[in-house]
């Protein structure tokens, strides 16, 4: 009973985490920096919309959410980068969305 418990626990999470991504994880902003602020021109940041989460970090962007999909390599990849860049904030928040999906992400 228990471990069912937890499963509907993750599938809750995972499905919620899906249903709006710029509300859950950017504060509802269309960007979100280190500092949580809303500025698209400071980066690294997060680039967020209610179906997917990119993770840009000046010349490259990581499209680590797409729709309903997480692309955990991807994922990874940008917390490698936010680690380079000095976004432990950013690289928590990507590691957050990948926990939430249920999913290990590599570098995170």
């Amino acid at each position: 009973m228990i471990a069912f418990s937890m499963l509907c626990s993750v599938s809750f999470a995972a499905s919620s985490a899906k249903a709006n991504l710029k509300k859950e994880y950017c504060s509802n902003q269309t960007y979100y920096t280190e500092t949580g602020e809303n500025d698209g021109g400071r980066y690294p940041h997060l680039h967020c919309d209610t179906k997917f989460l990119t993770y840009s970090s000046g010349s490259t962007h990581y499209n680590f959410v797409i729709g309903n999909t997480l692309q955990s390599g991807t994922a990874g990849s940008a917390c490698f980068k936010a680690e380079e860049q000095d976004a432990p904030n950013l690289k928590a928040k990507i590691a957050e969305v990948c926990d939430d999906f249920g999913k290990a992400c590599y570098g995170c």
